[in-house]
C-alpha cells in the first residue's frame, strides 16, 4: 500500500503512467524497485524515471498513510480486491483512492446523477423524482455525485430521503469538504452508510483542474450517468463526455426548448450522445440489470388503506403503461379535473409516478 501511495505522489506520473507501469511490472513495489533503465523501457521519460527511482516520495507516502490510519480514512489501491471494478475499463482512472466510509464499491447498482450548480426549482424537483424512481426500482441503488451546489446537492439529499446510499466525490483531500456549507450534508451521507471519496492526497490545493479531474471519478464509478439539467456549457457536460469516452451509458432529461438550463441536456439528446430518460425502467433495460420488483416506499399504504374510489382507479390503471391525464379521465370515465385529482392522490400515496412528459405509470 505504501508503495502505491508513493508512486501516485511522484510529480508528473498521473493515472495513465501509473496504470501502464503497474501493467508492466505487476505491482507498485516492483515499480519502486526498478532502476532508471527499466522504467524508461516501460515508456517513462528520463525525468520521470529519475523521480521514481529516487524514492523521494516515500517519506511523504509514510506521512499520508499515518494520517489515514489516525483519522480512519481507508486507502484502496488497484491491487486490492475492494478497489472499484467499475474503473477497470477507464484508462485514466486513479490507482489509489482515499475513502471515508465503509461502502462496498463492488455491490449495488451504481448510478451518477449530475447537473448544473445553478439549478432551477424544476431541475431540483426533477432530480428528486429521478432518485425516487431509482429507489423504487432497487433499494440497492447507490447515487454518486459531486456534493456541489445545485443538482449535485439535490441528488444527495434525495438519496438520503429515500434511504439510498450515496457517494460524494471531492476535488481535494477527502476531508476538505467544498463547499463548506455542505459539511453537515457530508456527515449525513456517512451516517447513512455512504462515503466521501477522493484520489487527491492531503494538502492538495483545489483549483479548477481538480474539479475537472474529479468528474472522471463520478463518471467512472457508475454504470451510467444521468444528466438532469445543464446549460450549454458546464461541468456536467464534461462528466457526460468522460462517461461516453469510458463507454458508459449516458442519460439526460429533456427540458423546454427555450430554457437556458436545459440547453445542455437537450443537446445531448438531440445529438444522440444521451438516451432520453423517462423512468428507472429505461436505465435497467439499457444496462440489462436483472429485474427486481419495485420497492414500496415506507409511506406507501396497502390497497386496503385506500378509499373505494382510489382503489378502483388504481386497479383499473393498466400495468406497464404510461397515460396522460386526459387518457385517464376517459379510462376512469370521470371529468379531467377529477382524474387529475385522483392521480395526484395516488402519487401522494406512492402508488403512481410521473415522467417528464406528464404521463403517469403504476409503481
Amino acid at each position: 500500500m505504501k508503495q502505491s501511495i508513493a508512486l501516485s505522489l511522484v510529480e508528473g506520473i498521473g493515472s495513465r503512467h501509473m496504470r501502464k507501469l503497474l501493467d508492466t511490472f505487476g505491482s507498485a513495489a516492483a515499480v519502486m524497485e526498478a532502476d532508471i533503465e527499466q522504467l524508461m523501457s516501460a515508456g517513462l521519460p528520463l525525468r520521470l524515471a529519475q523521480r521514481v527511482a529516487s524514492h523521494a516520495s516515500e517519506a511523504r507516502a509514510r506521512s499520508v498513510l499515518d494520517l489515514c490510519e489516525r483519522t480512519g480514512v481507508r486507502v484502496l489501491t488497484s491491487e486490492m480486491d475492494a478497489f472499484p471494478r467499475a474503473f477497470a475499463e477507464c484508462p485514466d482512472a486513479p490507482c489509489v483512492l482515499y475513502v471515508r466510509g465503509d461502502i462496498d464499491f463492488n455491490n449495488g447498482h451504481w448510478l451518477s446523477v449530475v447537473g448544473t450548480r445553478n439549478a432551477t426549482p424544476g431541475g431540483t424537483a426533477a432530480t428528486e423524482r429521478v432518485v425516487r424512481d431509482l429507489s423504487l426500482r432497487s433499494s440497492d441503488t447507490v447515487i454518486v455525485s459531486g456534493l456541489a451546489f445545485g443538482i449535485d446537492k439535490a441528488a444527495h439529499v434525495a438519496a438520503l430521503k429515500y434511504r439510498l446510499r450515496t457517494v460524494a466525490i471531492m476535488a481535494g483531500w477527502v476531508d476538505d469538504i467544498v463547499p463548506r456549507s455542505h459539511y453537515y450534508l457530508a456527515r449525513q451521507i456517512l451516517e447513512s452508510g455512504g462515503a466521501i471519496v477522493s484520489d487527491m492526497p492531503p494538502g492538495t490545493v483545489i483549483d479548477r483542474g481538480n474539479f475537472l479531474s474529479r468528474n472522471r471519478l463520478i463518471a467512472g464509478l457508475s454504470a451510467a450517468t444521468i444528466v438532469v439539467e445543464s446549460a450549454a456549457r458546464g461541468g456536467s457536460l464534461v462528466t457526460a463526455d468522460i462517461a461516453s469516452s469510458y463507454h458508459k451509458e449516458l442519460f439526460a432529461l429533456p427540458g423546454p426548448i427555450d430554457a437556458p438550463a436545459s440547453e445542455g441536456t437537450n443537446m445531448l439528446i438531440r445529438s444522440n450522445k444521451a438516451i432520453l430518460y423517462q423512468s428507472a425502467e429505461d436505465v435497467w433495460d439499457t444496462l440489462n440489470w436483472s429485474a427486481e420488483p419495485p420497492r414500496a416506499t415506507t409511506e406507501a399504504p396497502s390497497l386496503s388503506a385506500l378509499t373505494e374510489r382510489q382503489r378502483m382507479a388504481y386497479e383499473a390503471f393498466p400495468e406497464r403503461q404510461r397515460l396522460d391525464a386526459e387518457t385517464l379521465a376517459d379510462l376512469w370515465q370521470v371529468p379531467l379535473w377529477e382524474a387529475s385529482s385522483l392521480v395526484g392522490q395516488l402519487r401522494a400515496k406512492g402508488l403512481v409516478a410521473v415522467d417528464p412528459y406528464k404521463c403517469y405509470y403504476k409503481i
